[in-house]
């Protein structure tokens, strides 16, 4: 660390991205606090006696000439040896003040890391209700999207060494890189650490269901049965299959288009589209019948602005089902 940037740290002209290096290049060994002191009393001494240090060295300045050009020697040197006497409560205040601001010092930075440790520890949770999605900043300065019924839990402030959330539901994640603080979303099936930047992560404990689509970047997962270490690249996705993740290329490169307010139906079955139709439209669903119907388009998105009605009515060219709408209860019965 420069010592012009702790003087721009002790100036208040950081921004906070230079605040948090600050902190944690104080965290990362005692010498640096001791070098941080230093050059703090430094900057206190000479705001708190700055004026006297210069006249003493005007002073001291004078007195020398006098001596050397003077012939009456007795009168200059009492003059000379006056500012070295004057000199002499003044360095007694500075050291006084050394210890002083030692100790503050130590005490003000370990206000600061407990302060910040406390925030790390308070948990927000964003909750998103069925038939919204929001899109947010995290402390960090990373994006995120939630997707209708996600939950999202984060601190107030990410802690010194990581920055860490818990995701259950669907979420896009536009992260900030830093390699010192890696990123880890936590999910009921694996703990997604970000290498990279653009992905999007759905995790649903109640139907077992887990899926992760990398766009930019990279992630490591952790198998939940082997607990070894899985990377993807872009363009690859992990899916949860009998307690195992298997990888494989990207199945719908769509796969985040509800946060543009559109549903992606490749690959989806029809169960599966029920299940996002209910969160996007805020709607109760029940398929009543022996068979689940099969969509008859391969690919294909609805705009959710346009109505489940609407959409249901699209999947009948090519699905052989019959709704009924329940406005007042708001269920649809799928027969």
């Amino acid at each position: 660390m420069k010592s012009t940037d702790v003087l721009k740290y002790l100036e208040g002209e950081c921004s906070e991205q230079e605040k948090r290096e600050i902190a944690d290049w104080l965290d990362a060994s005692p010498e640096n606090v001791r070098e941080f002191n230093e050059i703090r009393f430094v900057f206190e001494a000479t705001k708190m006696y700055g004026p006297e240090l210069k006249q003493w060295a005007a002073a001291s300045g004078q007195a020398r000439i006098r001596r050397i050009a003077g012939p009456a020697a007795s009168e200059n040197d009492r003059t000379a040896r006056a500012p070295r006497k004057g000199m002499r409560p003044l360095v007694r205040r500075v050291m006084r003040i050394a210890a002083m601001v030692a100790l503050l010092l130590g005490v003000g930075y370990s206000t600061y890391i407990y302060t910040r440790d406390g925030f790390a520890n308070q948990i927000l949770a964003m909750e998103i209700p069925a038939g919204q999605r929001i899109e947010m900043t995290l402390p960090d300065g990373s994006h995120v999207w939630l997707n209708a019924g996600a939950r999202l839990e984060y601190p107030t402030v990410f802690g010194r060494h990581r920055r860490e959330v818990k995701l259950s539901g669907e979420a896009m994640f536009e992260v900030e890189h830093d390699a010192e603080h890696p990123f880890v979303v936590r999910t009921f099936a694996s703990d997604v650490e970000v290498l990279g930047t653009k992905f999007n992560v759905e995790a649903d404990a109640d139907e077992e269901f887990f899926a992760t689509t990398l766009f930019e970047g990279r992630l490591r997962l952790t198998d939940p049965t082997t607990r070894q270490a899985i990377i993807l690249e872009p363009n690859d996705e992990a899916r949860l299959c009998g307690g195992r993740l298997l990888v494989s290329p990207i199945s719908d490169a769509d796969a985040a288009c509800w946060t543009e307010g559109l549903i992606s139906i490749r690959g989806l079955s029809f169960e599966e589209l029920m299940r996002k139709f209910e969160l996007a439209y805020n709607v109760r669903i029940e398929i009543r019948r022996a068979t689940m119907p099969v969509i008859g388009f391969k690919s294909g998105k609805f705009r959710i602005s346009d109505g489940v009605d609407h959409a249901l009515q699209v999947l009948q060219h090519n699905s052989d089902f019959r709704f009924e709408h329940d406005v007042k209860n708001n269920t649809i019965t799928i027969h």
